[in-house]
């Protein structure tokens, strides 16, 4: 869980990402985003210790009430920031700590299939009590944007036909505008590449921060118009955050792109994921 929390903060706070939320940002969503973390941590808690009780064997996966987990968290989130929760970053981080907690894996890259069997115990559920507690949860706390991105695909608690819907079909769903929800959709492989890319960068830079910018570019550049790609090579070249002018073209690029009102801050939710299950792999910060 603490690995989960870490990558969080490494990843909201990193900077400077150009188009997305960063630590020398005056972002009132920055605050609001780790209020929500901190508020849901007891959940985060219940998640590893349901992961590890379902390992002995002391309840059946059946009985892990993923839905209701989910709802109860999102509606603490919803007393601590009411007009502002995260369902992107709450719910990667939850079932993510059932998943670490139930594989126990050395090394995620490595293990990676044991943590796949264990995010299935979760993500192919088909019961739709669970997907409806789930979606009942979204309309309790506001986020009617993603419970009508949901319906325009065909799921709602109301039409949603038992066994027909699982949640890595919401996650699916949802991944096509919150990019955090990408993590969780069991059919692309694109997590574990983030994180292998992660882990590299870390060996070349020798530093979490310039490695989760340097990933941060690679994930939103075809996002990016072309008058961009100068303002990122060069910055590259010179060693992103590592020097003066690699930082100088970084907020450059990064005040150029708010004038022009380009937000990629949804891409710091899957952001945070990847830099959780890094710090798990043996990513620190500074």
């Amino acid at each position: 869980m603490k690995s989960l929390i870490s990558g969080v903060h490494l990843a909201l706070y990193s900077t400077i990402k150009p188009g997305a939320i960063h630590r020398l940002r005056l972002d009132k969503d920055l605050e609001s985003i780790y209020t929500n973390i901190l508020a849901v941590m007891d959940y985060l808690i219940e998640s590893t210790d349901l992961g590890e009780r379902v390992r002995r064997g002391d309840i059946p996966a059946t009985h892990i009430g993923v839905g209701n987990l989910l709802g109860r968290a999102l509606r603490e989130a919803y007393r601590w920031t009411p007009h502002h929760v995260y369902p992107e970053y709450i719910v990667p981080q939850i079932i993510y700590g059932f998943a670490l907690s139930y594989s126990e894996p050395d090394s995620i890259i490595r293990d990676y299939g044991r943590v796949r069997k264990a995010l299935d115990l979760v993500l192919r559920i088909r019961n739709w009590r669970e997907i409806r507690a789930f979606i009942d949860a979204l309309k309790s706390v506001h986020r009617r944007d993603m419970v009508e991105h949901l319906e325009s695909s065909g799921v709602s608690s109301i039409t949603g036909v038992v066994g027909e819907v699982e949640y890595t079909d919401v996650a699916r769903i949802l991944g096509s505008r919150w990019p955090a929800f990408i993590s969780l959709d069991l059919r692309s492989g694109e997590i574990l590449e983030y994180l292998k890319k992660l882990m590299d960068y870390y060996k070349r830079y020798g530093d979490a921060n310039n490695s989760l910018i340097r990933l941060y570019l690679d994930i939103v550049s075809k996002k990016l118009p072309e008058w961009t790609h100068k303002y990122i090579d060069e910055a590259l070249k010179e060693g992103l955050m590592k020097s003066k002018t690699g930082s100088k073209k970084l907020f450059e690029l990064d005040l150029k792109l708010r004038k022009q009102r380009i937000d990629l801050s949804e891409y710091t939710g899957l952001l945070a994921i990847i830099a959780g299950l890094a710090v798990y792999e043996g990513l620190r910060p500074g």
